[in-house]
């Protein structure tokens, strides 16, 4: 292995790594914002589970929407730290990608990138948020 391979291995590695710590992190923050929401709303509320004794399909939109109308920051928090985690696995596929065209494997990029592009598209599409 020559010297120019090596590094390029080094830096195909801390690219993984990257991607893994990325990865953690996310989950520990959207598992924080998530907690810290659920308890916000618990404490102001009370009793948090008396408003899904009917079901009201809202979207993500209009949630948010809502709930900056009403000043409702624990559901704020709550709603980030959902998004963060619907978030992450995209992230994922998407420096997956990355990885796979600095490894010069294109025909796994392409498809990396094509799930990439569905998973954009089904939220711009056909996914009421």
């Amino acid at each position: 292995m020559t010297a120019g391979e090596s590094k390029q291995n080094e830096e195909l590695h801390d690219l993984e790594l990257i991607i893994s710590k990325l990865l953690r992190v996310g989950v520990l923050c959207a598992g924080i914002f998530l907690l810290l929401g659920w308890l916000w709303l618990w404490y102001n509320n009370g009793d948090v589970l008396s408003s899904f004794t009917t079901y009201e399909p809202r979207g993500f939109f209009e949630t948010i929407h809502w709930a900056l109308l009403t000043q409702d920051r624990a559901m704020l928090v709550s709603m980030v730290g959902l998004a963060v985690l619907v978030l992450l696995p995209i992230a994922r596929v998407f420096l997956t990608g990355v990885l796979f065209v600095k490894q010069k494997d294109f025909m796994l990029a392409l498809m990396a990138f094509a799930v990439f592009a569905c998973l954009i598209a089904s939220f711009l599409l056909g996914i009421d948020l």
